[in-house]
């Protein structure tokens, strides 16, 4: 009879799960003791995740009284070490520090993980705004001017940007924002394209403002707005595109602590204490301020909102992007 065979089901299903349970430690709601917390940074060592990381663990180490460590699984714009964390056991030990640029991937298609169902969120970790470079040798000393100088040179400046990265983007939204067509040169990443802009090779830039403090303060190239809603706190004399008349051109990008999907919540509550305390610390708002990143904090609900809230909206970026500019 069916009653029967659902009986069975159940029975069978009650006894798998006995049996998973069993498999867990005994301390499955809390760290298991002794066992190190690996934080993989998905991009390479002196990457803005992996400064982060590594400024956190640190003080992470101390509060949690057990190892905390940072390994570098780089490959596929943040998935190869996105998707690392997202199989792995979800016990705590095993944390990602991911991006926009992980949002992108799942935006545009291309993710291997997906951050809301693949993931249990638990901090922020800081951000950075995106900032615009210009050689200094480009007759535009400001957002207003170079769009002039696009418009009468249509298709002849060049952008910096890697398919499916933030610059892409950003060199979209420009493009469409102003109604000028600047063209993307691609390069496997941000700094790489450094050398071109400072030989005028390409015209503008996008990289993070923590990249492009250096360049900025040695003078070696111009930098003529930040991407943020607000100016970047160790550059407060660049403007936002926002206030130049470009509502649109924001790319706040954050990064943020993930676990793997069932992580229990009394140990995503202990990491996030220990995470909010670590960007608290004298030591690491230093090191952000120095390098130009924001300080941004929050917890768990506060990272799925954002996460949702990102997520639609760079989906929404990503469909405009197949549309030329009018």
């Amino acid at each position: 009879m069916r009653v029967m065979k659902l009986s069975r089901r159940a029975a069978v299903a009650s006894a798998m799960a006995g049996v998973a349970t069993a498999a867990l430690p005994a301390g499955a709601q809390d760290l298991q003791p002794g066992k190190p917390i690996t934080i993989v940074a998905p991009f390479g060592p002196g990457t803005t995740n992996d400064i982060i990381a590594r400024l956190m663990a640190q003080d992470m180490t101390v509060t949690l009284g057990q190892s905390v460590i940072v390994v570098n699984r780089r490959g596929a714009t943040g998935n190869i070490g996105a998707d690392y964390v997202a199989k792995s056991r979800p016990d705590g030990h095993t944390l990602v520090i991911a991006s926009l640029s992980n949002i992108l991937n799942q935006a545009t298609g291309n993710a291997t993980a997906n951050l809301i169902n693949n993931f249990t969120p638990v901090s922020f970790a800081g951000g950075v705004l995106y900032s615009m470079f210009v050689p200094n040798d480009l007759p535009a000393k400001n957002v207003a001017e170079l769009v002039e100088l696009a418009r009468k040179q249509p298709g002849k400046l060049n952008f910096s940007g890697f398919v499916g990265g933030v610059p892409q983007f950003l060199g979209e939204m420009l493009n469409r924002a102003a109604k000028i067509n600047t063209v993307m040169v691609p390069y496997k990443s941000t700094t790489d394209a450094l050398s071109d802009l400072l030989t005028n090779r390409i015209q503008i830039w996008f990289t993070p403002v923590a990249s492009g403090v250096p360049v900025q303060n040695a003078k070696q190239a111009r930098m003529l707005a930040v991407t943020g809603e607000k100016r970047a706190a160790v550059l407060p004399d660049i403007p936002t595109f926002k206030e130049l008349g470009y509502p649109d051109i924001i790319a706040d990008v954050s990064f943020y602590l993930m676990a793997a999907k069932g992580t229990p919540r009394p140990i995503v509550d202990k990491l996030y204490r220990a995470a909010d305390k670590a960007l608290q610390s004298p030591k690491v708002l230093e090191s952000f301020r120095v390098q130009g990143i924001e300080d941004k904090r929050g917890g768990p609900a506060e990272l799925g909102a954002y996460l949702v809230r990102e997520l639609a909206r760079w989906g929404e970026i990503v469909k405009l992007s197949a549309t030329k500019p009018s």
